[in-house]
């Protein structure tokens, strides 16, 4: 751009250079045509070619300086643009980093309890046995949410006027006007996120809950009584096919062998239950003597509990798989908050132990149990007993 400036200059120096040349000479010329004096010949000579000569150099001077002004500005523009005053971001990062840090922070937890908010129903509809832990979680972090929205909807609008005031009012008043501003919405962000993390603890507290409930179940050996009739066993929802065949990948992706097999002799245990009641209420349908059908019913109460007992099994081993299973989510979307606090990885750890330990156990068990079942024949004597 400088260069072109320059040789326009040099062109119109001399052009101009060339014309007061040409002038002189016409002058001269017109001049021979009346008989003047060599004094005042060289008079007239003077006089006219020093007022164009005049002209011509102060018509230079003009344009060679609106020329520089046209460069200077040209480079300003090119080489030092405006530094963050071209959007609303960038005037909050060059006179308030502190301000949009926080800003920029609170915005990052909303999407992520967004996010959070979105994902976890489909979490309850993967994971059915724990929708009551989930909908506790989604109740406490509502009320996070709801603060975050009011303190980012705040802070939102006092911004956008701070911008609309420095873009049509005199800048570096609007800037130190907002100074004090600027505080208060620091603090107003920092006691969201204060509640914010309220609610983190107290979701500690419910994954507690729920971690000492997994590692509860491990150690049973039977179906525990209902709470409300102790002669009754508790009731409970077996997985479903979909669910246990999730967990079951989700535990070989993790190369967990010791699990996976223990799953897989289960399966197994089910499959020869649920064969041997269906031979078994076959020959009940075809049996056209009650006495053999009651003797046999007696047999068909034996596997009905069985199976039972395996589901059961299966139920301990899943729910605390599920449980790891979910954990790991939820600390994918934690990963900006707090850790978890030592008694939770304690129990963390203590439950990942103790299914190491007790998956093996609770499948012996249930192959031990399906053993005695199948071995548990005592012919029914059908010999009348003689009257006396």
């Amino acid at each position: 751009m400088q260069d072109s400036h320059s040789l326009f200059l040099t062109l119109l120096w001399l052009l101009a250079g060339g014309g007061v040349l040409f002038f002189a000479r016409w002058l001269s010329r017109f001049l021979d045509k009346f008989n003047l004096e060599s004094d005042t010949r060289r008079l007239v000579m003077v006089g006219f070619v020093g007022i164009v000569l005049f002209g011509t150099l102060n018509f230079l001077w003009r344009v060679s300086n609106n020329t520089a002004k046209e460069t200077d500005n040209s480079v300003v523009e090119i080489e030092t643009p405006a530094v963050g005053t071209e959007d609303v971001d960038g005037l909050m990062q060059l006179h308030y980093p502190d301000l949009q840090a926080h800003r920029k922070n609170l915005k990052q937890r909303r999407a992520a309890l967004t996010k959070f908010f979105k994902e976890v129903q489909q979490w309850a509809k993967d994971s059915p046995h724990h929708v009551r832990f989930l909908q506790n979680l989604v109740n406490i972090h509502w009320k996070s949410q709801e603060s975050l929205k009011q303190a980012d909807e705040i802070v939102d609008l006092s911004v956008q006027e701070l911008w609309v005031n420095y873009r049509t009012g005199e800048e570096n008043y609007v800037i130190n006007q907002f100074k004090p501003e600027a505080e208060t919405l620091i603090k107003l962000i920092l006691d969201a996120q204060s509640f914010d993390n309220t609610g983190f603890k107290t979701e500690q507290t419910e994954i507690q809950q729920w971690l000492a409930q997994a590692n509860r179940q491990l150690t049973y050996t039977e179906i525990p009584a209902d709470p409300k009739n102790r002669k009754k066993p508790q009731p409970f929802i077996a997985y479903t096919p979909e669910n246990r065949k999730m967990l079951v990948a989700w535990v070989q992706q993790r190369q967990d062998t010791p699990l996976s097999n223990a799953l897989i002799r289960l399966d197994d245990n089910q499959q020869q239950i649920t064969s041997k009641l269906e031979q078994l209420q076959n020959f009940m349908q075809q049996a056209s003597d009650p006495k053999l059908y009651a003797a046999l019913q007696k047999v068909n109460v034996s596997w009905q509990e069985m199976e039972r007992y395996n589901q059961y099994a299966d139920y301990q081993i899943l729910f605390a798989i599920e449980v790891g299973y979910l954990l790991e989510k939820l600390a994918a979307y934690h990963q900006q908050q707090t850790a978890p606090n030592p008694r939770t990885l304690d129990l963390i750890q203590q439950l990942h132990d103790g299914l190491q330990q007790a998956a093996p156990e609770i499948t012996q068990r249930a192959q031990l149990r399906r053993a005695e079942v199948e071995r548990s024949y005592s012919p029914t004597s059908f010999i009348p007993i003689p009257r006396r």
